[in-house]
């Protein structure tokens, strides 16, 4: 070769590679530590996440679902549909009433169960002058579904005969048939079945304790209240 005349690289001796094949080989790697193993704890602190999750929400589901609430039973609406009184004088200075109405009433059972909740027909329920019975009535039974309002019929009778040997009861009667108000109050114990996902089922009571004031002159019900 003559001297000053431009040199030419020297190839290198093995195989050249094409851009094309640079890029496969890239992608032809592995990951990094995908063929490898999961530590054990790893896997253990996942079992235990999942353990936690399963029992939160099973226990969610036990306090929403499973667990069984005693129903609410209030009255709502009382109509008069007959009513009959009177005042006389007694012997001394003591005077006597006489006191017969019947009364119906709508009461609205709200159950929150995630089950329905069958009642027996015949509820029982007192009419309460002062401290002394002044009559009662009853409640037919039913049923309230899942979480539902049901209205049910409360049917009570007022009957002053039986304060005849209360004294003093009698003579508080007849001053308040007098004025023209009498103060009632009602009361109630429903006992029913509560039965959830059609194999729980529990016994619950429903109690109703409401106040009235009976106005005589207007045959209406007013002040209404339960607790």
């Amino acid at each position: 070769m003559p001297e000053g005349g431009p040199t030419r690289p020297i190839a290198p001796s093995g195989p050249r590679l094409r851009s094309d094949d640079v890029e496969l080989a890239h992608f032809a790697k592995p990951p990094p530590g995908r063929n490898q193993r999961r530590s054990p704890g790893k896997c253990f602190v996942y079992t235990l996440a999942l353990i936690v999750i399963l029992c939160a929400a099973f226990l969610g589901f036990a306090v929403t679902v499973l667990r069984v609430k005693t129903p609410e039973l209030r009255l709502r609406r009382v109509d008069v549909k007959t009513l009959s009184y009177s005042t006389a004088a007694a012997a001394g200075a003591s005077s006597s009433a006489s006191l017969t109405a019947a009364l119906v009433g709508e009461a609205v059972l709200r159950n929150t169960n995630f089950g329905g909740f069958e009642f027996s027909n015949g509820t029982a329920v007192n009419l309460i002058y002062g401290d002394a019975a002044l009559g009662g009535g009853k409640i037919e039974g039913g049923r309230a579904g899942a979480r539902e309002r049901a209205r049910v019929t409360v049917k009570m009778e007022v009957r002053s005969s039986e304060l005849a040997a209360d004294v003093d009861g009698s003579r508080n009667l007849a001053s308040d048939v007098g004025s023209g108000t009498v103060k009632l109050t009602s009361y109630a114990k429903m006992r029913g079945r509560v039965t959830v996902l059609g194999w729980i089922k529990r016994w619950r009571t429903a109690e109703m304790n409401c106040t009235m004031s009976l106005e005589l002159p207007g045959r209406i019900v007013r002040d209404l209240q339960c607790n």
